[in-house]
């Protein structure tokens, strides 16, 4: 998928008619160019400059943002703190403010525009800085929701870096009153991660074989007259959900995206074998739908750049299309090492950034931001697209009920559109099987089908 396609898709572009501000700071540091482009174009989708000249500031006829300590007439002030102008990382991590039922970080004293240092935290938040500092990995070397200061804070279920932004919009308004941002549509987006591309077709004789002699020793009859009558071409693979969601997402208008897995052969990695030309019949069907496909890295290649490489090359030879969006198996993402690798390998988007143990906003954020490398301290041109809910949270981690999670789903929507977000959900094939999962396989069509009611 083409770079303007997909920023046209996730609502990234701005109006040339948008209103354009001007920031002055004494320092104008990477950090405070990144986090003020996701702010103003990213997400309020107004254009921006920053400078440090007073007298250019003074007489520019632009929006006013006086990010300084100093007295500028007619201009909005935001009083800095000091994490902008820093290099590298610290281990210290922010306290929360609670104050006028609103919690934020990164509090100031001063008396200014804005009471607290916007920009100093949406940067920790967007820029993952928690994730470089130090804390305690998962069993599969995850950061996860325990690790994080949103979740301490009880903040993760709300995306509020995005809420932060609002209210800097809605005081610049009353600051300037003929300003007018545009206005953000809220947005469903599905993803779909296939770790196994069917349940019992295409396995291969000797996998097939010891699949039987399994459901026999556990005298599991019932998985064995199912698993002989899909093989014997009487009924359908419970797996095979593409067409189905496909024409599903299609007639609601709701983009669809597949990250297929394309390794097996180990603990983790278990599809059908990639050699295999039930690959390319499936990428063909859901690209004849106006699915957008991916690649779903492999357990092991979110540190391997070669096995990265080879699993980049082959799917895109066998899926025939060049294949540059990605989300890591298992959800293994290490923020100081896997966005190279992805990098290097022609990744332009990767859609891993969530939680895998607990539903919320892991970066506090449902818009999309850039990678930002805070050992070189620049933006690096790979587009990370949070997702806020994952279908094995709830089943897997959470054990809770189909009616439980159908909330939950919902009221997460909810808060993605009160800031006319983009709401962007986590399924696997297996969970449409409900012999597997009983009750959680109607789940999916339930949320998607209400979508236009929320």
């Amino acid at each position: 998928m083409d770079k303007k396609s997909l920023h046209t898709l996730l609502d990234l572009e701005i109006n040339s008619t948008a209103p354009c501000f001007i920031i002055f700071s004494e320092e104008v540091s990477s950090r405070l160019k990144y986090v003020s482009e996701f702010i103003f174009k990213h997400v309020l989708k107004v254009n921006v400059n920053i400078t440090n000249s007073v007298s250019e500031f003074e007489n520019s006829s632009l929006f006013k943002i006086n990010y300084s300590q100093k007295t500028i007439a007619d201009s909005f002030q935001i009083i800095p703190s000091t994490l902008l102008s820093e290099k590298g990382v610290s281990e210290n991590k922010p306290g929360a403010i609670c104050k006028n039922d609103l919690i934020y970080f990164f509090e100031t004293k001063e008396n200014a525009n804005f009471g607290y240092d916007i920009f100093a935290s949406v940067f920790y938040f967007i820029s993952r800085y928690e994730e470089w500092q130090s804390f305690e990995a998962d069993a599969h070397g995850r950061f996860e929701a325990k690790a994080s200061v949103l979740f301490s804070n009880n903040l993760h279920l709300k995306p509020v870096v995005d809420n932060w932004i609002l209210e800097l919009r809605s005081e610049l308004e009353k600051f300037y009153t003929t300003l007018n941002f545009p206005v953000n549509k809220f947005k469903v987006i599905s993803t779909i991660d296939v770790d196994n591309l069917y349940a019992y077709k295409a396995k291969g004789f000797l996998r097939t074989t010891g699949a039987i002699c399994k459901d026999i020793l556990k005298g599991d009859l019932t998985n064995l007259k199912r698993r002989m009558s899909v093989l014997k071409n009487r009924e359908k693979d419970p797996f095979d959900i593409y067409s189905e969601v496909s024409e599903l997402c299609a007639a609601k208008n709701i983009p669809l995206f597949y990250f297929f897995l394309f390794r097996t052969g180990n603990k983790y990695d278990r599809t059908v074998d990639p050699r295999s030309t039930v690959f390319t019949e499936v990428t063909e069907r859901v690209k004849k739908r106006s699915a957008i496909i991916g690649l779903h890295p492999s357990y092991y290649s979110s540190q391997d750049k070669n096995l990265l490489k080879e699993e980049i090359e082959t799917f895109s030879k066998n899926a025939g299309l060049s294949v540059n969006l990605s989300r890591q198996h298992y959800l293994r993402f290490d923020i100081k090492t896997t966005p190279a690798l992805l990098i290097e390998n022609g990744i332009v988007a990767d859609f891993t950034m969530g939680f895998a143990s607990n539903v919320g906003f892991r970066a506090g954020t449902s818009f999309p931001f850039y990678y930002y490398d805070l050992n070189c301290e620049e933006q690096k041109d790979l587009l990370m697209v949070p997702f806020c809910a994952m279908d094995g949270s709830y089943f897997v981690y959470d054990k809770i009920d189909p009616d439980k999670m159908l909330k939950s789903l919902t009221d997460l929507a909810k808060e993605v559109k009160k800031v006319n977000g983009l709401f962007v959900s986590v399924f696997h094939e297996r969970t449409f099987s409900n012999h597997l999962y009983p009750g959680y396989d109607r789940i999916y069509n339930n949320f998607h089908q209400s979508t236009n009611a929320l």
